[in-house]
């Protein structure tokens, strides 16, 4: 408390923009580092439920305690926020790579085949549920193992997606021939009725026109085929996207820079051409200008880029969007929210990523950003409101005010005696 009281005396702007966040960053890595000695009251109420161990930890459930002793009471924390002022964000951990088995120095790591099953499971989990399964838009962070983490998730195999287009193009053709087939014999059936003195008008297409045209065209690659290369890359089949949903690769939310060659991105030239499906017009520099050799990025410039991205999240378009990105700067960003929440939901916001996890949350902006209200109704204005007239007086500040009322609710008081 001392230390907020000093950072706010100091300079209040500053305290809101950085040195919040540095504050709450760092009361998470203390709660990350003490979790075995630390204890609270949520997890005296887990204990008395009966989910914890003595230890607070997840385990072997304990037996409750005596009805003497009360568990601690569920407090809600509710809130609201206009949907319009909110997005569906599926924060995604790329899938095992080679720096996490031993082999930090690679450039720019790749998937193991683990990696890839791991990217594989998460796309038939995402796909098998309401929620998860109306991606728009994938944001992906430059680096290769993220790049092939959403070709894993959000792609198709490119050999079943051919042949699934060339089984679709032939039944579109022999539902052409039906059609076809069955307009001549419609109008056989016209001449006949009618008499050798009338035509047909313009031959079997006279009536549909011309015959619809297919789309013969193969389904785009997201990513080419690539071979194996010992500790290094693993061998994969060609990748195409699902349906309706567009790729954007951003440098906001790439891994915290570090030491190791694994955060070190590829020339963009070498990743354009493996990843034909991924728009990279927003990264700005062929070569990584911003990795060097031996630097480690600060938390602070972390969680400023990070928040960044999030604003940036907030401005676009798309509702309901997937971000494949990496462990620590998923870590430094989210440990900055939720600290008022209760023990249950802090941690789902804030306990490290594993390999190819996915946690869906819903960002929302109070400032206004977002996009157009599209479900707002205007309704008629009604000419009496006899409720509205009760209304106290906002600015009267004696009994049966507004701010009376709302002072008491703030106390946890009862009814006004007024």
């Amino acid at each position: 408390m001392e230390w907020v009281q000093r950072q706010w005396s100091a300079s209040p702007t500053r305290f809101w923009s950085t040195g919040l966040q540095d504050y709450l960053r760092n009361v998470a890595k203390i709660r990350r580092e003490f979790a075995d000695v630390l204890s609270d009251d949520d997890n005296s109420s887990a204990r008395a439920s009966g989910q914890l161990t003595p230890g607070g930890t997840p385990g072997t459930a304990t037996p409750p305690l005596m009805s003497a002793e009360k568990p601690a009471k569920y407090e809600p924390q509710l809130s609201l926020t206009p949907y319009c002022n909110t997005k569906v964000i599926h924060f995604i951990r790329h899938g095992e790579g080679f720096h996490n088995v031993g082999f930090a120095n690679n450039l720019d790591a790749c998937l193991t085949e683990r990696g890839w099953d791991q990217a594989q499971a998460l796309g038939r989990h995402m796909y098998s549920q309401e929620p998860t399964s109306g991606v728009q838009l994938v944001v992906v962070s430059p680096l290769i193992r993220a790049l092939e983490t959403a070709a894993g998730v959000f792609g198709l195999d490119a050999a079943e997606a051919t042949e699934a287009h060339l089984a679709q193009q032939a039944q579109q053709a022999e539902q052409q021939q039906q059609q076809v087939a069955a307009q001549q014999q419609g109008q056989q059936g016209e001449q006949q009725a009618g008499g050798n003195g009338t035509q047909g008008g313009g031959g079997p297409t006279s009536n549909g026109g011309e015959a619809e045209s297919m789309d013969t065209d193969p389904p785009p690659l997201l990513m080419r085929a690539q071979d194996k290369e010992r500790n290094v890359q693993a061998a994969h089949g060609a990748v195409v996207p699902r349906p309706s949903i567009k790729f954007v690769a951003v440098e906001l939310c790439r891994e915290r820079l570090g030491p190791s060659q694994c955060d070190k991105r590829q020339a963009l030239d070498d990743t354009r051409q493996r990843f034909p499906g991924v728009d990279f017009s927003l990264i700005g520099s062929d070569e990584d200008t911003s990795w060097e050799a031996g630097h480690v990025e600060s938390e602070s410039s972390v969680v400023v880029r990070g928040f960044e991205f999030l604003n940036w999240l907030m401005q676009r378009p798309e509702t309901n969007i997937a971000v494949v990105t990496h462990s620590a700067f998923l870590w430094f960003t989210l440990t900055c929210f939720g600290n008022e929440f209760a023990k249950p939901v802090r941690e789902n916001l804030q306990r490290w990523y594993e390999n190819c996890e996915m946690r869906t949350v819903v960002l929302s902006d109070g400032g206004g950003a977002g996009v157009p209200d599209r479900t707002w109704f205007r309704g008629g204005e009604a000419y009496a409101e006899p409720q509205k007239g009760m209304l106290p007086d906002v600015k009267h500040k004696g009994k049966g005010s507004l701010l009376q009322a709302l002072q008491l609710a703030w106390s946890g008081g009862g009814k006004s005696n007024s």
